[in-house]
């Protein structure tokens, strides 16, 4: 399937058309575009190893637009990464108008603490292709299956790790298993389809609630070749062939180093990274001085 300059929108979307030509290139994509769990690995792969995740401008106050033309400028005209809020709507309708059936759905996340994270704030695809359904996720900031993933239960091993969908009573789980063998809940995830009025209040939550994990810290990660690098405020995790290990960032350059493998060919990004970094780490030394 070839897209037009223009291609159109759902009969029912009442959306102005998107270029998706131009999507494709900021992905780096040259191969075919039709409805195939191939074309659906190498669509999620190059999407996911093209546009990092980042919330740098919400740390300036900007809100983030839930608008499919406000997205695609931001993502790719722009150059920009985004969050599941933006990333996963985006790269759900352009595999709708491939011809895939798609559903965008809400998750929940499971807390390190070992506990379910109280908000169903995330936000994940399921895909149908050649007759069987598939878990794909672009906008997660901890690892997930980089690859699309049968939901059917059986387990599945992707760059090091394995993956399986178990059916809990709140809904369908995923777990995670590394080198250890040991599986741990990643987030479970809602059947019903979302539009954007169903999940526009995670917006507000994110940019006003004191419990948000995502306000005051510089977070982004990346899929690479070889697993996933996650730059958590101090901390960088790096995700590979099963295992995690995680760093303390001691300074500025300690950083720069790890943001640049997460930001790697979006020098613009890794400027203001590397900034609101400095400034979240004086603000934390200035509200520990306060206390003490």
């Amino acid at each position: 399937m070839e897209f037009a300059s223009h291609s159109a929108a759902p009969p029912d979307s009442g959306q102005l058309r998107l270029p998706w030509d131009e999507y494709l290139r900021r992905l780096g994509h040259e191969g075919p575009v039709e409805p195939t769990v191939d074309c659906l690995r190498a669509l999620l792969t190059a999407h996911l190893r093209a546009v990092p995740y980042e919330m740098l401008e919400s740390l300036e106050g900007v809100r983030p637009s839930l608008e499919y033309a406000d997205i695609f400028d931001k993502l790719v005209r722009r150059r920009r990464g985004g969050t599941c809020l933006e990333a996963t709507p985006l790269f759900g309708r352009f595999l709708r108008e491939a011809g895939f059936e798609v559903r965008l759905v809400a998750a929940q996340m499971w807390r390190v603490s070992g506990e379910w994270w109280p908000h169903w704030d995330h936000l994940v695809l399921l895909v149908t292709a050649e007759g069987t359904t598939w878990l794909v996720d672009v906008g997660f900031l901890m690892l997930s299956a980089p690859e699309p993933l049968d939901i059917s239960g059986a387990a599945q091993e992707q760059a090091g790790w394995t993956f399986r969908v178990v059916r809990e009573d709140d809904g369908p789980t995923l777990l995670r298993a590394g080198a250890d063998g040991v599986w741990t809940p990643v987030y479970r995830f809602a059947e019903q389809p979302l539009d954007i009025p169903d999940y526009a209040w995670i917006v507000d939550f994110h940019l006003e609630a004191e419990d948000s994990p995502l306000t005051g810290s510089v977070l982004c990660s990346r899929t690479l070749p070889d697993g996933k690098v996650v730059v958590l405020g101090d901390n960088v995790v790096r995700a590979r062939d099963g295992a995690q290990t995680i760093d303390y960032l001691a300074d500025a350059n300690a950083a720069e180093q790890a943001l640049g493998e997460v930001l790697a060919g979006h020098p613009v990004l890794l400027a203001e990274a590397v900034d609101a970094w400095r400034k979240a780490r004086a603000n934390r030394r200035e509200n520990a001085r306060r206390i003490i």
